[in-house]
Order: C-alpha cells, then sequence, then structure tokens
C-alpha cells in the first residue's frame, strides 16, 4: 500500500518534467532547421528532442561553412514548420 502510495506523490512531478517531442514533431522541427541551413549555406547539426519550457519550440543548432566552429542557434516549432534564429 505504501508502495502504491509513493507513486501516487511521484506521478505529478514526472509531469512536470520537460516535453519529449514525437517523431512527426521532431521531423517537423529537424525539416526547417535544414531549410534554413540551405538557405544560409550551413550544415545541419541537430535539434534538441525536447521542448523544456513547453512553448512549442525546440533549439536547433546550425554549423557555418565559411567558418565551420561558427555554429548558430535557431528556434524551431515542432507543430508547423518554421525557425528564426536564437537571440
Amino acid at each position: 500500500m505504501k508502495r502504491i502510495l509513493a507513486l501516487a506523490v511521484m506521478l505529478p512531478l514526472a509531469a512536470c518534467g520537460p516535453y519529449q517531442l514525437a517523431d512527426t514533431e521532431r521531423q517537423v522541427a529537424e525539416l526547417g532547421a535544414r531549410e534554413i541551413a540551405d538557405r544560409s549555406q550551413a550544415d545541419y547539426v541537430g535539434c534538441s528532442g525536447q521542448d523544456s519550457d513547453k512553448d512549442g519550440y525546440v533549439t536547433c543548432t546550425i554549423k557555418d561553412r565559411a567558418a565551420p566552429k561558427a555554429e548558430h542557434e535557431l528556434v524551431c516549432a515542432y507543430k508547423s514548420r518554421g525557425c528564426k534564429r536564437k537571440t
């Protein structure tokens, strides 16, 4: 009985964590980041797989081809395709 009660107390804490993106959501964010990378003549590095503040956006990274050490962060929506530079 005590175990069940302990699990019931911990359950709300698990719901407060970051939102894990579904495969389709991750693909939408990735497509947006890849489009920006192509237009900017940069290489796509990757997108985070979770939305920590649950605002509908994830952070993606692209790398400048002219200056390979220069990485830029983008904020990409995962419900509809679109990104902007992170300020």
